[in-house]
């Protein structure tokens, strides 16, 4: 605890500047060490991505060139990120040229056109970002889809990633009644795909995207072989409205889900084809108010995005904005105001560190620690740096983080991603610094770390997060 005395100084100092959890029972040593020659993951450049209903697109300027604030929030996120849009609407839309766009629920059917489409052509250039395009398996038609299909490919170009056909089409609902079994479902995506390559000769195709069925998507990857381009999987913690819909349940691991994307590896590994989780958030129906709004949602997003990464995950879409209910989603890292201005949440904090820190190469690590919630990943992206993030989810308890130096660094720097509590629904920041209300944001400078005989000692604050940068 001695060690420590002098950061906790420090700490007591910026604990009375308000922008610092309350104080913590006490403080345990956490060991870390960092093996720099071993790749766990590849980090895929357009790992970050955001995820949309088809209603968001039916509406006017929602996706626009002339937006500079939603540009800017994505280029904070990097130039290569994946827009998925798709989500329940997308078997509830119908495309129409020349028609009348109009956004509904998954109750009525959503119109888009082909305005809309030029629309987001636009904004998807401007900020560098690819898309995935769900297409409607559920209500409409083989001859419909390509239609559509050949719409998004000429407004795209070379910014259309993929198409996916059908959501979550494992489900027992709805549609989805048509399916009563996988050979049901593959024989229509199969005729939908045929009509789509007779207009489409080059399309690239992305599936099955499912909710959780992995029999479903095991047996897709069989039959499609390399032939596709991405394996898609949902996840959601749990249901909004159920009693696991807590604080408690996002910050403590999810053992199933760890166990499942170690199913999901095997199955993209056996049939070499990558796998994505693109539509994921805190819990399904929209989010819970007062949690998934909350600074809690930046570090469960920050370290569930890790953890997506040291299983082969190459990427994520955050489900954001107007769900299928007609409602902007309490989960939403960047949502859109009445007066279609966009602002970033706390989730939205969770995204831009990773954006800073998950680059380039996973690398072995090993955590030594009490029994305490913490969680840390190294990561390098280029000669002479490594990224050190640090999450601690626990709830009461301050970590001494002590990372042992790779050979030759010599220095360390912190930046932080900290709230006024576990609850804030603003006022979270990251370096020392709130995104502004025109989507800018600037790093402040970094904390010095004290190395001594080759070990950087830093505090992780109960419920807060450290981006640790060693230098040479």
């Amino acid at each position: 605890m001695k060690k420590f005395q002098h950061l906790l100084v420090g700490a007591a100092a910026w604990i009375s500047s308000g922008h610092y959890p309350a104080r913590a029972e006490a403080v345990a040593t956490v060991k870390m060490q960092v093996d720099p020659n071993t790749v766990i993951s590849r980090i895929s450049p357009d790992f970050l991505g955001l995820g949309y209903e088809t209603s968001a697109v039916a509406q006017t300027n929602y996706f626009s060139a002339n937006d500079a604030t939603l540009i800017q929030l994505y280029r904070n996120l990097g130039t290569h990120g994946l827009i998925r849009i798709g989500g329940n609407i997308s078997d509830h839309t119908r495309y129409e040229p020349d028609g009348i766009s109009v956004a509904h629920t998954e109750r009525e059917v959503t119109i888009i056109n082909r305005a809309n489409l030029a629309d987001l052509a636009g904004f998807v250039r401007a900020t560098g970002w690819r898309v995935m395009w769900g297409l409607n398996l559920g209500t409409g038609s083989p001859e419909a889809a390509a239609q559509e299909a050949v719409a998004v490919d000429q407004a795209l170009g070379q910014q259309l990633q993929s198409f996916e056909i059908g959501n979550e089409v494992d489900l027992r609902g709805g549609y989805q009644l048509k399916f009563p079994d996988f050979n049901s479902y593959y024989s229509n995506y199969l005729a939908f795909k045929a009509a789509i390559r007779m207009a489409l000769p080059a399309a690239a195709f992305s599936g099955p995207d499912v909710a959780g069925n992995l029999a479903w998507l095991q047996a897709f990857a069989r039959q499609e072989g390399q032939g596709i381009h991405l394996l898609t999987h949902h996840y959601y913690r749990t249901g909004a409205k159920t009693p696991g819909a807590t604080f408690e349940s996002l910050l403590n691991p999810d053992p199933d889900w760890q166990a499942r994307l170690g199913q999901l590896q095997t199955i993209s590994q056996d049939c070499g084809v990558p796998f994505r989780i693109n539509e994921v958030n805190s819990f399904y129906g929209g989010g819970k108010p007062g949690v998934s709004d909350t600074f809690v949602s930046a570090l469960w997003c920050l370290n569930n995005l890790f953890v997506l990464a040291s299983h082969g995950c190459t990427g994520v879409n955050m489900e954001t904005d107007i769900n299928q209910l007609g409602f902007i989603s309490h989960y939403s890292p960047v949502v859109h105001d009445p007066r279609m201005t966009c602002h970033a949440r706390p989730e939205y904090y969770g995204l831009l560190a990773f954006a800073i820190t998950g680059q380039g190469s996973l690398l072995k690590s090993s955590l030594d620690k009490p029994d305490l919630n913490v969680n840390a990943y190294a990561t390098q992206a280029g000669q002479g740096v490594i990224w050190i993030t640090a999450i601690n989810e626990d709830l009461s308890r301050d970590a001494g983080l002590e990372v042992a130096l790779p050979a030759r660094y010599l220095r360390a720097q912190v930046f932080r991603l900290v709230a006024p509590s576990v609850a804030s629904t603003n006022q979270v920041r990251l370096a020392g610094a709130e995104v502004s209300g025109n989507g800018h944001w600037a790093s402040g400078s970094p904390e010095q770390v004290p190395v001594t005989a080759g070990t950087a000692r830093v505090i992780v604050p109960h419920v807060s997060a450290v981006l640790l940068r060693l230098q040479r």
